[in-house]
């Protein structure tokens, strides 16, 4: 799981999601060390054009061994996926010794979202960990998704085809030919940084 994330507010997060054609962009929730159950900017196209919506963000993903339990059977992930714009991500080894991960620059978790009337939830989609990343969190990763607008139109297009994304379900650290970048923290959800970041190239 992602245990905490970041959403800086700066001019990059708004040309972003310019970029992706992403309508109300002024509806975007900011914070640092955003926690589970608080509430959280996603993107949805459920109403047509790719929009930024609140929900609450809930982990109901589980692993089972190095497999995610049956994604392709979940019917968010064939019919309700959404986008989760972010700027970093945190992460520990046995709840010890914490660390910021980010690419310098703001992109989208993958994730799913459930509908509870008026309300939405959200989960961020976790994959197998990387041979790089696992000597700070041995469990997972979040699904990043590619700087690519096909990608993006393809994700929230709730199309039932997901063959295509497949490949992207296995660890990848780079983005848009950045390397993942990781920092020392001296807690999960703190600002306070113990050391300097190192690049996983």
């Amino acid at each position: 799981m992602c245990s905490v994330f970041d959403v800086d507010d700066h001019a990059g997060m708004e040309r972003f999601l310019k970029e992706y054609g992403v309508h109300h962009p002024k509806r975007k929730l900011y914070g640092r060390r955003r926690r589970p159950t608080q509430r959280v900017s996603i993107v949805t196209a459920r109403h047509g054009e790719p929009s930024v919506e609140t929900a609450i963000w809930h982990l109901y993903m589980e692993r089972d061994g190095d497999n995610w339990q049956k994604l392709d059977k979940r019917p968010e992930y064939r019919k309700s996926r959404c986008l989760i714009p972010t700027t970093a991500w945190v992460e520990s080894l046995h709840a010890k010794n914490p660390v910021k991960f980010s690419y310098g620059e703001p992109f989208f978790f993958c994730g799913l979202y459930k509908t509870w009337g008026d309300r939405l939830s959200c989960s961020i989609i976790t994959i197998a960990t990387h041979p790089r990343t696992r000597r700070y969190h041995d469990k997972s990763l979040p699904m990043v998704a590619r700087a690519d607008q096909d990608f993006v139109q393809d994700w929230l297009s709730g199309g039932e085809d997901i063959a295509s994304f497949g490949p992207y379900l296995h660890p990848h650290i780079e983005y848009a030919g950045h390397p993942l970048s990781v920092r020392p923290v001296e807690r999960a959800t703190s600002t306070h940084y113990t050391g300097e970041p190192l690049d996983l190239s």
